[in-house]
């Protein structure tokens, strides 16, 4: 099982990467990071606002696990404590962070920040797996061990 971490966890995308991701047959969420505002608290206490309400947007109930899981501050975070990094940032973060993290670890990417970069592949399940070979370019570019791979787009996703 691989130990994933989640980062921009406690934003919409992040939560619901959460979702997607516990109890998958592969991944293991083991670490979860978000802003300096959220570090230092369990997950659950990270998603409260102001008047204390929650944050948690999804339909599905916020697993407990999760919920006591201590939050890490992205820009601190140490990537090499994990084998894979889903960054679920805004673009701006994402561009200065994400490259941080490539240099040890594999980050799969929502933000846009690196979807135009020559050597960067945008991977499609079933439609051009073909053009992962570009991560081993990317690589060699940059110096990194890992790599960064974006999602494509709302629009390119739902065709």
């Amino acid at each position: 099982m691989l130990k994933i971490a989640i980062v921009g966890a406690t934003g919409i995308v992040g939560q619901q990467a959460i979702v997607s991701l516990i109890g998958h047959p592969w991944f293991k969420i083991t670490k979860l990071a978000a802003s300096e505002r959220s570090a230092g608290k369990n997950y659950r206490e990270a998603l409260k606002d102001a008047s204390g309400s929650s944050r948690w947007w999804c339909p599905e109930e916020l697993p407990g696990e999760i919920g006591e899981m201590p939050v890490e501050d992205a820009s601190t975070f140490d990537p090499a404590s994990v084998d894979i990094i889903f960054s679920t940032m805004d673009a701006g973060i994402a561009k200065e962070l994400e490259p941080k993290y490539a240099k040890t670890t594999p980050v799969i990417s929502t933000a846009s920040a690196f979807r135009y970069e020559e050597d960067t592949p945008i991977l499609i399940g079933g439609v051009n797996m073909d053009h992962a070979s570009l991560l081993a370019v990317q690589q060699k570019n940059r110096g990194w061990k890992g790599f960064i791979s974006p999602k494509s787009n709302c629009t390119i996703a739902g065709l």
